[in-house]
């Protein structure tokens, strides 16, 4: 019983913090205090507490250094006339007719190649929305299709760590799930190109000239400056470690502030740590970024990861994962593995950390190793961006700049998750009906 408590006034206040528009951060952290407590209302010694927290915390070091670095390098992109570079020359041959679909497309083949949401949405989803904002495009709608082409390789490409970490715990060859993803994906991709390119009828796009115009007139442009952006693509294909390749890019971009821009050091270092501002029309289209913009992500990520332990180790999650165990056996897998993949990315704060949760749920509930890992592609890899608080929305939509209400826009993620269950429940119900007879 003390278990259903502290559950439901976890996600109560979460919710709270949501519906009230109140500091998400307060209310983690009061969550982890909510875990401590129960903690010690389970007589864990204070060490074992601490144990906990830190088992959680100690797997997010590389997360937040490449936040650090994600932060470093929106502000010395836009300090060395990057990110002005491709607004400037973007605008000229971009048709506003396809812009939507054209920014899910781009992304899409962005992730494929490199395997990461969050590699996609530094490089080429910045460049995407700093466009649409130049074109004053809807931020909702230009966030959602850059989150929907980031996932689409983080789900199925064959680089996609995501993709790797679901065929190692089901212990399934990953290339025979890409086989099974493609097949999954045909319908819902196109379903997803069709929806934004809805959203595009009717648009009257009206270009912000005057900020435009303002960016050339403090940038000396030249076409090194897509450098920058380029070798973070094409070092994430040759798979090398993302922490380096983005230390790369800050460095050529360091380089090109002072040979293009005449950039003081002083100037590097404040765009580094506090980002890019400039005073004049051009400040809405390029300023922002630097190490404090992800300050938020920071304690986000370190609070929340803190969750882990007491769910790993404690009979928190004991008595649902029998009950789930028994709903299993009377509905269709997806369904259910969609419900509880939703459910445990409320108290999670990464995909990782809901993919292996999901797993351990749902791992003897399934016959064939194959279809646990597809349904895990379409269910647990897929639902963490719905929650807000969850890293693996949140952070590429906090790095693009896009309001947090675009994770709702990620077709690709309602047509994934919707079509399939579709095509599950069917199968279950025809499965059903053959062994009544």
């Amino acid at each position: 019983m003390l278990e259903y408590i502290i559950l439901i006034l976890f996600i109560l206040i979460l919710f709270a913090s949501v519906i009230f528009n109140q500091s998400m951060i307060i209310a983690l952290l009061i969550n982890l205090i909510l875990l401590i407590i129960y903690a010690l209302i389970k007589k864990y010694k204070p060490r074992e507490i601490l144990n906990m927290i830190y088992i959680g915390l100690k797997d997010t070091k590389t997360i937040l250094i490449v936040f650090s670095l994600i932060g470093m390098i929106t502000g010395i992109w836009r300090l060395s006339g990057t990110i002005s570079y491709m607004i400037y020359y973007g605008t000229s041959f971009i048709s506003p007719k396809f812009f939507y679909a054209g920014v899910f497309i781009f992304n899409s083949i962005i992730s494929f190649l490199t395997g990461t949401s969050f590699g996609t949405a530094s490089t080429a989803g910045i460049i995407c929305m700093s466009i649409s904002n130049a074109m004053n495009f809807n931020p909702f709608v230009t966030g959602g299709a850059i989150l929907s082409g980031a996932f689409f390789g983080d789900r199925s490409s064959p680089m996609s760590t995501s993709a790797l970490l679901v065929a190692t715990i089901t212990e399934t060859n990953i290339y025979i799930n890409l086989k099974n993803m493609f097949k999954t994906c045909v319908i819902p991709l196109i379903l997803t190109i069709i929806t934004f390119q809805i959203f595009n009828f009717g648009i009257d796009v009206n270009l912000n000239i005057k900020s435009i115009s303002a960016i050339a007139d403090i940038f000396n442009f030249n076409i090194m400056l897509i450098i920058p952006t380029v070798s973070i693509i094409i070092l994430s294909i040759l798979k090398l470690d993302l922490k380096i390749n983005m230390i790369i890019s800050i460095l050529i971009s360091i380089i090109f502030a002072k040979v293009f821009q005449s950039s003081s050091y002083g100037e590097i270092f404040k765009a580094l740590i506090f980002g890019y501002h400039i005073d004049s029309a051009a400040g809405e289209l390029i300023n922002g970024g630097g190490l404090i913009s992800m300050i938020n992500m920071h304690l986000i990520v370190g609070i929340s990861s803190g969750y882990f332990g007491f769910f790993k180790y404690t009979d928190l999650l004991k008595d649902i994962k029998n009950k789930i165990s028994k709903i299993f056996a009377k509905s269709p897998n997806l369904l259910v593995m969609s419900i509880i993949s939703v459910i445990i990315s409320v108290f999670s704060s990464n995909q990782t950390l809901t993919i292996m949760l999901s797993y351990e749920m749902a791992r003897e509930s399934y016959k064939s190793r194959e279809e646990l890992a597809l349904d895990m592609e379409n269910s647990a890899v897929m639902t963490p961006i719905y929650i807000p608080w969850n890293i693996a929305g949140r952070t590429p939509i906090e790095m693009v700049g896009a309001p947090v209400g675009a994770l709702y826009f990620s077709f690709y993620h309602h047509y994934i998750i919707l079509v399939n269950t579709i095509f599950s429940i069917v199968e279950f119900m025809k499965n059903k009906s053959l062994s009544e007879k």
